[in-house]
Parts: structure tokens; C-alpha cells; sequence
């Protein structure tokens, strides 16, 4: 079977990769971080935690 795969933005990208970069030294962002970036980019909290995930 073929998993879904969601495709970020540019915007989206750009929104992730700005807090990542800014926080390289301890990139894993806390419940109310998450919560924040969920609403500024429209996607679920586990769609964030698994960006991040992979980003490392």
C-alpha cells in the first residue's frame, strides 16, 4: 500500500526551517511551540512533530 505523503509549502517550509535554524542547538520544540506553528501553518501537531523528526 502507499502512504500519503503530505507536501509542504514554500511558506510552510520556510516557517519550519526559520524556528529549526533558530533553535539548532535544542530543535525539539516544546507542546506550546508546536501548538503555535500548527495554527501559523495549517497543519496537524503530528504533521509538525514528524517535520522536525525528519529534519534532524
Amino acid at each position: 500500500s502507499q502512504q500519503n505523503r503530505v507536501y509542504f509549502s514554500n511558506d510552510r517550509t520556510a516557517l519550519l526551517e526559520e524556528f529549526y535554524q533558530s533553535h539548532i542547538s535544542f530543535s525539539y520544540p516544546d507542546r506550546e511551540t508546536i501548538e503555535s506553528l500548527t495554527g501559523h501553518c495549517g497543519i496537524s501537531q503530528s504533521q509538525i512533530r514528524k517535520w522536525f523528526s525528519n529534519r534532524r
